[in-house]
């Protein structure tokens, strides 16, 4: 299994699918950002607060032209949080968006009941501030277990100072951050993470 956690996979593709009309042009582009997890411990407690931090200007290089773009005004900048708790004798984390209290800080943090893994994926939206786009949610544990966050790539529907329609994908890759992933490995045995994998992935334990 490439990917940790398909539900993330199914929302972004709802969140796709939710964006400009056929008939439009559209120009695509591809933007590295990165997002950090704190506090930087391997275990918590129950009643502690993890945050997911993320932030990156306006103005952004393309990936696969070198270009920079100003994505000023940007209709909705999304992506997805995968949370799932690692259970022995369990071959995919299972959904565990439940077992977290859920405080918007900058952005927002929401649960779309409309998609596949409701129970297994937590929606996220940047703001824009002052030329940059901002994302600061936490996570307050209420159950112990060992658990699985994976954070999904961005997507952005449209900017508002074009005229034509266009989207944008955002590579998010976890940075700064010890992600502690010799707890899944040792929950899955046998199991390589891949590069995707290692990006956005961040484990830890509720005590």
């Amino acid at each position: 299994m490439k990917d940790i956690f398909v539900g993330s996979i199914l929302a972004c593709i709802v969140l796709l699918n939710s964006g400009c009309p056929k008939s439009c042009i559209e120009a695509n582009y591809s933007f590295s950002v990165n997002a950090q997890v704190g506090p930087d411990r391997d275990s918590i407690n129950v009643g502690d607060t993890i945050y997911i931090t993320s932030s990156f200007p306006a103005k952004l290089i393309d990936q696969g032209t070198g270009a920079e773009i100003n994505y000023t005004g940007a209709k909705k900048i999304g992506s997805t949080l995968g949370v799932g708790k690692l259970i022995t004798g369990e071959v995919v984390p299972v959904g565990a968006v439940f077992d977290f209290s859920y405080i918007s800080i900058k952005g927002n943090v929401y649960n779309e009941r409309s998609i596949a893994s409701p129970d297994a994926v937590q929606q996220l939206t940047y703001q824009e501030n002052n030329n940059t786009y901002e994302l600061k949610v936490a996570l307050i544990a209420k159950v112990k277990g060992t658990y699985a966050l994976g954070i999904g790539n961005g997507l952005s529907v449209e900017r508002n100072n074009s005229k034509n329609c266009e989207k944008a994908a955002f590579d998010i890759s976890i940075s700064n951050t010890s992600q502690h992933v010799y707890y899944y490995q040792t929950w899955r045995p046998g199991y390589t993470l891949t590069a995707s994998d290692l990006k956005r992935l961040y484990c830890f334990k509720v005590k």
